[in-house]
């Protein structure tokens, strides 16, 4: 079933308003017919099946059917916190990450990020990166956009972390904590997780979290690459939760 998130303002009593590129995709390249069952999504976790009512000539109108909560949407809020990496990277990674699960995104400029960008640099390669995150969404049924952060400096990350349940520091060198352990009993609703980038994480950014009682998290024996890390972290912490 064609599925598409719209704006609450679009949404009356018992219709739905669909234009602009919603309705040239509804319309023209789906060819959706009169009475054909549509979805819509108002990005807040809350899903309109609809039938697709009339075709005017600014906007295609679908008659709500029925309404629900998105079944596919976590019970937990998982931030990713990406070491910037480079090359066209980070487009996976919100892809893949949107399609496991992430609530939001926040690149992060770190010691040994091979690519240095300013949030001037990086508010261009956002705006792509929210089409991605968007159209992500739409394939995996998901109730919600996960949003794109602007790109901040890990010196500052601090303060971002500080109001989660959870911070989870996926480490090469960590012995003692696993992802299972540090996860499984728990009840955590807000979770941070924080990869680096493709040169890892410096002594001084381990030191920084480790200072911060930031715990260590061994993901096994081999070595991920940072945008695998990041999609197997939240894999794993969506098992262990929602089993």
């Amino acid at each position: 079933m064609p599925r598409f998130f719209i704006e609450k303002s679009d949404i009356s009593e018992n219709q739905v308003l669909l234009s602009g590129e919603n309705m040239h995709h509804l319309i023209n390249v789906l060819r959706c017919e009169i009475g054909e069952e549509v979805t819509v999504c108002d990005k807040c976790g809350i899903d309109y099946h609809c039938t697709l009512q009339s075709i005017k000539k600014d906007c295609a109108v679908l008659k709500i059917e029925d309404i629900t909560g998105t079944s596919s949407e976590p019970s937990v809020e998982i931030t990713l916190y990406q070491g910037l990496p480079k090359g066209d990277k980070l487009s996976y990674i919100t892809e893949k990450s949107v399609e496991a699960g992430v609530f939001k995104i926040v690149p992060v400029s770190m010691k040994r990020s091979v690519v240095k960008l300013s949030g001037k640099d990086f508010k261009k390669k956002k705006e792509r990166l929210l089409k991605v995150s968007l159209s992500a969404a739409k394939q995996s049924g998901r109730g919600v956009v996960p949003d794109i952060g602007d790109l901040i400096d890990f010196k500052d990350i601090i303060p971002h972390i500080k109001d989660y349940d959870a911070v989870i520091f996926p480490y090469e060198n960590a012995k003692d904590v696993t992802l299972k352990s540090f996860i499984r009993g728990k009840d955590y609703k807000k979770i941070a997780v924080i990869i680096g980038p493709e040169g890892g994480f410096s002594d001084e950014e381990v030191n920084l979290l480790v200072n911060e009682n930031v715990v260590p998290v061994t993901l096994g024996t081999r070595i991920l690459r940072t945008e695998t890390a990041g999609i197997a972290t939240i894999f794993n912490i969506l098992y262990e939760i929602e089993q």
